[in-house]
């Protein structure tokens, strides 16, 4: 793996033409137009692995609320994963893994959990990820919760030092309704 320099920025404090090319590159990982998706979720902590002067890998942390349990039990604000990519020509090689290293880091640091959703386990796992073996759920404004059976084996999370001792990953797990795909 040649040299991946791994840096940080807000969303706010990206150029447009940093956003262009994230955009370009998560675009190209996911094989559809990727705008409307992104603006979907809103500003957050943008990790970029770049290799030669462009970004070849990507993630995006959020915060986001979880809810654990029946009733909500415990409520967690939480570093929510996003747009996870890394340029098709360059998969496999380390710089993704090297980014959502990065990204674990940042979690460790300063939240009390990481999660994300995914249909790819296996690249999470090797890094600290576990699957959510509980059912997950959509909660609504109104406070009703929508089970999104759809998601039940594709939800991670990452502890933290921070992480409550009692966490279950069997429990109910529940984030709160956003337009477009709320986990």
């Amino acid at each position: 793996m040649s040299e991946l320099r791994v840096m940080t920025a807000q969303s706010e404090d990206l150029e447009p033409s940093q956003r262009a090319e994230l955009l370009a590159l998560c675009g190209a990982a996911f094989g559809e137009p990727f705008e409307e998706t992104w603006d979907r979720v809103g500003p957050g902590l943008h990790v970029m692995g770049e290799l030669g002067g462009r970004v070849v890998a990507h993630a995006m942390i959020v915060d986001r609320r979880l809810y654990f349990g029946h009733e909500a039990d415990l409520a967690l604000d939480v570093a929510y994963v996003e747009h996870v990519a890394t340029a098709p020509a360059l998969q496999g090689q380390g710089y993704g893994a090297a980014t959502m290293r990065r990204a674990g880091g940042i979690i460790g640091e300063e939240y009390a959990l990481g999660a994300l959703s995914t249909s790819r386990n296996g690249f999470y796992e090797r890094l600290g990820w576990e699957t959510w073996a509980g059912p997950t759920s959509i909660r609504m404004p109104d406070g009703e919760r929508l089970r999104s059976p759809s998601r039940d084996g594709q939800v991670m999370i990452l502890r933290t030092p921070r992480t409550p001792s009692g966490l279950s990953i069997e429990a109910p797990a529940a984030v709160d309704w956003r337009s477009g795909d709320s986990w």
